[in-house]
Protein backbone atom coordinates (compact mmCIF):
# COMPACT_ATOMS: atom_id res chain seq x y z
CA UNK A 1 0.00 0.00 0.00
CA UNK A 2 1.36 3.48 -0.91
CA UNK A 3 1.40 6.37 1.54
CA UNK A 4 -2.06 7.90 0.96
CA UNK A 5 -2.53 11.62 1.48
CA UNK A 6 -6.26 11.69 0.68
CA UNK A 7 -7.74 9.60 3.49
CA UNK A 8 -11.37 8.44 3.66
CA UNK A 9 -13.03 8.72 7.06
CA UNK A 10 -16.09 6.90 5.64
CA UNK A 11 -14.77 3.88 3.71
CA UNK A 12 -15.51 3.51 0.03
CA UNK A 13 -16.49 -0.10 0.72
CA UNK A 14 -19.41 1.31 2.77
CA UNK A 15 -20.34 4.07 0.28
CA UNK A 16 -20.29 1.54 -2.58
CA UNK A 17 -23.62 0.12 -1.36
CA UNK A 18 -25.30 3.48 -2.00
CA UNK A 19 -23.68 3.87 -5.42
CA UNK A 20 -24.17 2.97 -9.07
CA UNK A 21 -21.13 1.37 -10.78
CA UNK A 22 -19.61 3.29 -13.65
CA UNK A 23 -16.98 0.61 -14.23
CA UNK A 24 -15.21 -2.03 -12.11
CA UNK A 25 -13.34 0.56 -10.03
CA UNK A 26 -15.59 3.62 -10.12
CA UNK A 27 -18.84 3.98 -8.18
CA UNK A 28 -21.05 7.06 -8.37
CA UNK A 29 -23.37 8.60 -5.76
CA UNK A 30 -25.48 11.72 -5.43
CA UNK A 31 -24.28 14.06 -2.67
CA UNK A 32 -26.18 16.98 -1.17
CA UNK A 33 -24.22 19.73 0.56
CA UNK A 34 -26.35 20.92 3.48
CA UNK A 35 -24.47 24.17 3.96
CA UNK A 36 -24.57 25.21 0.30
CA UNK A 37 -27.95 23.51 -0.29
CA UNK A 38 -26.53 22.10 -3.49
CA UNK A 39 -26.95 18.63 -5.03
CA UNK A 40 -23.95 17.13 -6.82
CA UNK A 41 -24.97 14.25 -9.06
CA UNK A 42 -22.79 11.28 -9.98
CA UNK A 43 -19.76 12.06 -7.84
CA UNK A 44 -17.25 9.24 -7.40
CA UNK A 45 -16.94 7.65 -3.98
CA UNK A 46 -13.21 8.37 -4.37
CA UNK A 47 -13.96 12.07 -4.01
CA UNK A 48 -16.22 12.32 -0.98
CA UNK A 49 -15.93 11.79 2.80
CA UNK A 50 -12.18 12.28 2.88
CA UNK A 51 -9.63 14.73 4.25
CA UNK A 52 -5.96 15.15 3.57
CA UNK A 53 -3.83 13.64 6.34
CA UNK A 54 -6.68 13.16 8.82
CA UNK A 55 -5.02 9.94 10.03
CA UNK A 56 -1.40 10.87 9.30
CA UNK A 57 0.58 10.67 12.55
CA UNK A 58 2.95 13.53 13.37
CA UNK A 59 6.25 11.64 13.60
CA UNK A 60 9.68 11.63 12.00
CA UNK A 61 9.51 7.84 11.70
CA UNK A 62 8.33 7.15 8.13
CA UNK A 63 7.29 3.59 9.09
CA UNK A 64 4.71 4.94 11.57
CA UNK A 65 3.47 8.05 9.75
CA UNK A 66 0.65 6.24 7.89
CA UNK A 67 0.15 3.38 10.37
CA UNK A 68 -3.37 4.46 11.38
CA UNK A 69 -4.59 4.87 7.81
CA UNK A 70 -3.15 1.45 6.92
CA UNK A 71 -4.74 -0.10 10.00
CA UNK A 72 -8.18 1.12 8.90
CA UNK A 73 -7.59 -0.07 5.35
CA UNK A 74 -6.59 -3.58 6.47
CA UNK A 75 -8.90 -4.13 9.46
CA UNK A 76 -12.05 -2.16 8.66
CA UNK A 77 -12.36 -1.03 5.05
CA UNK A 78 -11.40 -4.40 3.56
CA UNK A 79 -13.54 -6.24 6.13
CA UNK A 80 -16.73 -4.26 5.55
CA UNK A 81 -17.90 -6.13 2.40
CA UNK A 82 -18.01 -9.40 4.34
CA UNK A 83 -19.86 -7.75 7.25
CA UNK A 84 -22.35 -6.25 4.80
CA UNK A 85 -23.01 -9.67 3.23
CA UNK A 86 -23.71 -11.20 6.64
CA UNK A 87 -26.06 -8.40 7.67
CA UNK A 88 -28.08 -8.39 4.44
CA UNK A 89 -28.28 -12.16 3.90
CA UNK A 90 -31.79 -13.14 5.04
CA UNK A 91 -30.76 -16.76 5.47
CA UNK A 92 -28.33 -15.88 8.27
CA UNK A 93 -30.24 -15.83 11.54
CA UNK A 94 -27.36 -16.42 13.91
CA UNK A 95 -23.65 -15.62 13.92
CA UNK A 96 -20.83 -16.86 16.11
CA UNK A 97 -19.27 -14.73 18.85
CA UNK A 98 -16.34 -13.63 16.68
CA UNK A 99 -18.67 -12.58 13.84
CA UNK A 100 -20.81 -10.52 16.23
CA UNK A 101 -17.68 -8.82 17.53
CA UNK A 102 -16.59 -8.05 13.97
CA UNK A 103 -20.02 -6.65 13.07
CA UNK A 104 -19.88 -4.22 16.00
CA UNK A 105 -16.16 -3.46 15.59
CA UNK A 106 -16.40 -2.61 11.90
CA UNK A 107 -19.77 -0.82 11.91
CA UNK A 108 -19.13 1.28 15.01
CA UNK A 109 -15.80 2.46 13.59
CA UNK A 110 -17.88 4.66 11.29
CA UNK A 111 -18.84 6.69 14.35
CA UNK A 112 -15.44 7.07 16.02
CA UNK A 113 -13.25 7.71 12.98
CA UNK A 114 -15.13 10.69 11.54
CA UNK A 115 -13.57 14.17 11.92
CA UNK A 116 -16.74 15.56 13.54
CA UNK A 117 -15.40 15.67 17.08
CA UNK A 118 -11.91 16.76 16.05
CA UNK A 119 -13.47 19.66 14.14
CA UNK A 120 -15.58 20.63 17.15
CA UNK A 121 -12.58 20.36 19.48
CA UNK A 122 -10.52 22.64 17.21
CA UNK A 123 -13.40 25.10 16.97
CA UNK A 124 -13.67 25.33 20.78
CA UNK A 125 -9.89 25.70 21.14
CA UNK A 126 -9.78 28.48 18.54
CA UNK A 127 -12.65 30.34 20.23
CA UNK A 128 -10.91 30.12 23.62
CA UNK A 129 -7.70 31.52 22.13
CA UNK A 130 -9.55 34.31 20.29
CA UNK A 131 -11.28 35.32 23.53
CA UNK A 132 -7.92 35.82 25.27
CA UNK A 133 -6.77 38.62 22.95
CA UNK A 134 -8.54 41.47 24.86
CA UNK A 135 -6.74 40.32 28.04
CA UNK A 136 -3.21 40.71 26.69
CA UNK A 137 -0.95 42.90 28.88
CA UNK A 138 0.66 46.17 27.74
CA UNK A 139 3.39 44.26 25.93
CA UNK A 140 0.79 42.15 24.12
CA UNK A 141 1.59 39.02 26.13
CA UNK A 142 -1.20 36.54 26.83
CA UNK A 143 -1.03 33.98 29.63
CA UNK A 144 -3.56 31.16 29.46
CA UNK A 145 -4.36 28.17 31.65
CA UNK A 146 -5.71 25.72 29.07
CA UNK A 147 -7.12 22.79 31.05
CA UNK A 148 -4.10 22.74 33.38
CA UNK A 149 -1.55 23.55 30.68
CA UNK A 150 0.15 26.97 31.11
CA UNK A 151 0.58 28.79 27.79
CA UNK A 152 2.25 32.16 27.21
CA UNK A 153 2.45 33.87 23.84
CA UNK A 154 2.29 37.26 22.12
CA UNK A 155 -1.11 38.18 20.68
CA UNK A 156 0.45 38.51 17.20
CA UNK A 157 1.42 34.84 17.40
CA UNK A 158 -2.14 33.61 17.95
CA UNK A 159 -2.51 31.92 14.55
CA UNK A 160 0.70 29.94 15.10
CA UNK A 161 -0.52 28.94 18.58
CA UNK A 162 -3.80 27.76 17.06
CA UNK A 163 -1.90 25.57 14.60
CA UNK A 164 0.14 24.05 17.44
CA UNK A 165 -2.99 23.31 19.47
CA UNK A 166 -4.75 21.83 16.44
CA UNK A 167 -1.81 19.48 15.85
CA UNK A 168 -1.98 18.45 19.51
CA UNK A 169 -5.77 17.96 19.27
CA UNK A 170 -5.24 15.75 16.22
CA UNK A 171 -2.75 13.56 18.11
CA UNK A 172 -5.25 13.22 20.98
CA UNK A 173 -7.96 12.32 18.45
CA UNK A 174 -5.79 9.62 16.87
CA UNK A 175 -5.25 7.73 20.09
CA UNK A 176 -8.30 8.67 22.17
CA UNK A 177 -10.83 7.60 19.53
CA UNK A 178 -9.20 4.15 19.25
CA UNK A 179 -9.54 3.65 23.00
CA UNK A 180 -13.16 4.85 23.06
CA UNK A 181 -14.01 2.70 20.04
CA UNK A 182 -12.72 -0.47 21.67
CA UNK A 183 -14.43 0.30 25.01
CA UNK A 184 -17.72 0.97 23.23
CA UNK A 185 -17.62 -2.33 21.32
CA UNK A 186 -17.20 -4.12 24.66
CA UNK A 187 -20.08 -2.05 26.08
CA UNK A 188 -22.48 -2.96 23.25
CA UNK A 189 -21.42 -6.58 22.71
CA UNK A 190 -24.34 -8.11 24.62
CA UNK A 191 -26.96 -6.01 22.86
CA UNK A 192 -29.63 -7.29 20.48
CA UNK A 193 -29.00 -6.74 16.75
CA UNK A 194 -31.80 -6.10 14.25
CA UNK A 195 -31.53 -5.72 10.50
CA UNK A 196 -34.57 -3.92 9.11
CA UNK A 197 -35.60 -4.15 5.48
CA UNK A 198 -37.65 -1.38 3.86
CA UNK A 199 -40.02 -3.31 1.61
CA UNK A 200 -41.60 -0.25 0.00
CA UNK A 201 -39.09 0.60 -2.73
CA UNK A 202 -40.64 4.05 -3.17
CA UNK A 203 -39.05 5.10 0.14
CA UNK A 204 -35.29 4.43 -0.18
CA UNK A 205 -32.77 5.12 2.56
CA UNK A 206 -29.92 7.60 2.27
CA UNK A 207 -26.73 7.95 4.30
CA UNK A 208 -24.37 10.78 5.26
CA UNK A 209 -20.83 11.73 6.31
CA UNK A 210 -21.61 10.79 9.94
CA UNK A 211 -23.85 7.74 9.40
CA UNK A 212 -23.93 6.09 12.84
CA UNK A 213 -26.67 7.57 15.03
CA UNK A 214 -26.59 7.07 18.81
CA UNK A 215 -29.66 8.40 20.60
CA UNK A 216 -31.84 7.81 23.65
CA UNK A 217 -34.65 5.38 22.83
CA UNK A 218 -37.40 7.73 24.11
CA UNK A 219 -36.11 11.27 23.51
CA UNK A 220 -34.26 10.52 20.23
CA UNK A 221 -31.47 12.79 21.50
CA UNK A 222 -27.85 11.99 22.27
CA UNK A 223 -27.60 11.37 26.02
CA UNK A 224 -23.96 10.35 26.33
CA UNK A 225 -21.87 7.71 24.64
CA UNK A 226 -22.38 5.08 27.34
CA UNK A 227 -26.08 5.74 27.92
CA UNK A 228 -27.64 2.33 28.65
CA UNK A 229 -30.92 3.43 27.01
CA UNK A 230 -29.38 4.43 23.70
CA UNK A 231 -30.33 2.84 20.40
CA UNK A 232 -27.89 2.82 17.48
CA UNK A 233 -28.79 2.86 13.80
CA UNK A 234 -26.72 2.69 10.62
CA UNK A 235 -28.10 2.71 7.05
CA UNK A 236 -26.57 -0.22 5.15
CA UNK A 237 -27.95 0.41 1.66
CA UNK A 238 -31.12 1.99 0.19
CA UNK A 239 -33.34 -0.73 1.68
CA UNK A 240 -31.57 -2.05 4.82
CA UNK A 241 -30.46 -0.54 8.09
CA UNK A 242 -28.78 -1.89 11.18
CA UNK A 243 -30.29 -1.33 14.61
CA UNK A 244 -28.49 -2.11 17.88
CA UNK A 245 -30.75 -2.19 20.94
CA UNK A 246 -30.18 -0.43 24.27
CA UNK A 247 -28.14 -2.19 26.96
CA UNK A 248 -31.31 -2.48 29.04
CA UNK A 249 -32.38 -5.23 26.59
CA UNK A 250 -28.97 -6.92 26.35
CA UNK A 251 -29.12 -10.72 26.44
CA UNK A 252 -25.72 -11.64 25.04
CA UNK A 253 -27.25 -13.65 22.19
CA UNK A 254 -25.62 -13.70 18.76
CA UNK A 255 -28.79 -13.97 16.68
CA UNK A 256 -29.76 -11.39 14.08
CA UNK A 257 -33.43 -10.39 14.19
CA UNK A 258 -34.76 -9.65 10.72
CA UNK A 259 -37.67 -7.23 10.52
CA UNK A 260 -39.51 -5.36 7.79
CA UNK A 261 -40.82 -1.82 7.82
CA UNK A 262 -42.62 0.53 5.48
CA UNK A 263 -41.95 3.93 3.89
CA UNK A 264 -42.90 5.71 7.12
CA UNK A 265 -39.90 4.14 8.84
CA UNK A 266 -37.67 5.06 5.90
CA UNK A 267 -38.80 8.67 6.31
CA UNK A 268 -38.02 8.56 10.04
CA UNK A 269 -34.62 6.96 9.50
CA UNK A 270 -33.70 9.46 6.78
CA UNK A 271 -34.71 12.34 9.04
CA UNK A 272 -32.34 10.99 11.72
CA UNK A 273 -29.60 10.59 9.10
CA UNK A 274 -30.05 14.20 7.97
CA UNK A 275 -29.97 15.54 11.54
CA UNK A 276 -26.80 13.53 12.18
CA UNK A 277 -24.95 14.70 9.06
CA UNK A 278 -22.01 17.06 9.38
CA UNK A 279 -22.38 18.48 5.89
CA UNK A 280 -23.17 15.78 3.32
CA UNK A 281 -26.20 13.62 2.54
CA UNK A 282 -25.29 10.73 0.25
CA UNK A 283 -27.41 8.31 -1.74
CA UNK A 284 -27.92 6.29 -4.88
CA UNK A 285 -28.86 8.32 -7.94
CA UNK A 286 -32.26 9.97 -7.43
CA UNK A 287 -32.73 8.89 -3.79
CA UNK A 288 -31.86 12.27 -2.25
CA UNK A 289 -34.47 13.95 -4.45
CA UNK A 290 -36.95 11.29 -3.34
CA UNK A 291 -36.02 11.94 0.31
CA UNK A 292 -36.77 15.65 0.00
CA UNK A 293 -40.06 15.01 -1.82
CA UNK A 294 -41.20 12.64 0.93
CA UNK A 295 -40.03 15.16 3.52
CA UNK A 296 -42.03 17.89 1.77
CA UNK A 297 -45.11 15.64 1.85
CA UNK A 298 -44.82 15.11 5.61
CA UNK A 299 -44.05 18.79 6.20
CA UNK A 300 -47.67 19.55 5.31
CA UNK A 301 -49.54 19.84 8.63
CA UNK A 302 -52.29 17.34 7.80
CA UNK A 303 -49.81 14.67 6.62
CA UNK A 304 -47.30 15.34 9.39
CA UNK A 305 -49.89 15.11 12.15
CA UNK A 306 -51.29 11.84 10.77
CA UNK A 307 -47.79 10.37 10.52
CA UNK A 308 -46.86 11.40 14.06
CA UNK A 309 -50.12 10.01 15.46
CA UNK A 310 -49.63 6.68 13.70
CA UNK A 311 -45.94 6.34 14.58
CA UNK A 312 -46.53 7.35 18.21
CA UNK A 313 -49.45 4.94 18.61
CA UNK A 314 -47.60 2.00 17.06
CA UNK A 315 -44.43 2.56 19.08
CA UNK A 316 -46.27 3.00 22.37
CA UNK A 317 -48.60 0.04 21.80
CA UNK A 318 -45.80 -2.32 20.80
CA UNK A 319 -43.76 -1.26 23.81
CA UNK A 320 -46.80 -1.69 26.08
CA UNK A 321 -47.61 -5.18 24.83
CA UNK A 322 -43.98 -6.34 24.95
CA UNK A 323 -43.70 -5.09 28.55
CA UNK A 324 -46.97 -6.87 29.35
CA UNK A 325 -45.65 -10.09 27.78
CA UNK A 326 -42.48 -9.88 29.88
CA UNK A 327 -44.48 -9.61 33.09
CA UNK A 328 -47.38 -12.00 32.32
CA UNK A 329 -46.04 -14.31 29.64
CA UNK A 330 -48.58 -15.36 26.99
CA UNK A 331 -51.54 -15.00 29.32
CA UNK A 332 -55.12 -14.76 28.09
CA UNK A 333 -54.95 -11.00 28.69
CA UNK A 334 -51.80 -10.66 26.55
CA UNK A 335 -53.25 -12.75 23.73
CA UNK A 336 -56.39 -10.58 23.70
CA UNK A 337 -54.21 -7.46 23.47
CA UNK A 338 -52.44 -8.93 20.43
CA UNK A 339 -55.84 -9.63 18.82
CA UNK A 340 -56.91 -6.02 19.40
CA UNK A 341 -53.76 -4.67 17.73
CA UNK A 342 -54.21 -7.06 14.81
CA UNK A 343 -57.58 -5.43 14.06
CA UNK A 344 -56.42 -1.83 14.52
CA UNK A 345 -56.11 0.13 11.23
CA UNK A 346 -52.66 1.44 12.21
CA UNK A 347 -51.38 -2.15 12.34
CA UNK A 348 -53.08 -3.59 9.26
CA UNK A 349 -49.82 -3.53 7.27
CA UNK A 350 -47.46 -4.20 10.16
CA UNK A 351 -45.64 -7.37 9.12
CA UNK A 352 -43.71 -7.57 12.39
CA UNK A 353 -46.95 -7.85 14.37
CA UNK A 354 -48.23 -10.41 11.87
CA UNK A 355 -45.02 -12.40 12.32
CA UNK A 356 -45.53 -12.46 16.12
CA UNK A 357 -49.11 -13.63 15.68
CA UNK A 358 -48.14 -16.38 13.20
CA UNK A 359 -45.60 -17.71 15.70
CA UNK A 360 -48.18 -17.62 18.48
CA UNK A 361 -50.67 -19.52 16.31
CA UNK A 362 -48.05 -22.14 15.47
CA UNK A 363 -47.54 -22.64 19.19
CA UNK A 364 -51.31 -23.04 19.64
CA UNK A 365 -51.63 -19.89 21.72
CA UNK A 366 -54.23 -18.25 19.45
Amino acid sequence: MSNPVRQHYIPRSYLKNFAIPKDKKTFLVDAYNLEAENLIENISTKDICLEKHIYTIETNDPTKKFALEKYYADNVDSEYPNIYKILTDKSIRKVDENQKWQILYVCLSLYFRTPHYLTQHNKITNEILDNTVPYANKEGIITLDYFGKQVTFHKDEIEEVKKEFNIENKTIFHFKHLEQWMNFVHFKYGCVINVIEIEDKSGPLITCDNPVSIRHMKTNKFAGLFDIDSVITLPLDPYHFLEIHPNTYADGDTKINRLVHDKDFAFTTNAITQSNASNWLIGKSGTIDTHFKIQEHYDKPENGEAFVDKAKFRAEEMQRILTLTESEGFSENVINEYKKLEKHPYFKDDKNLKHHIILMKKKGLM
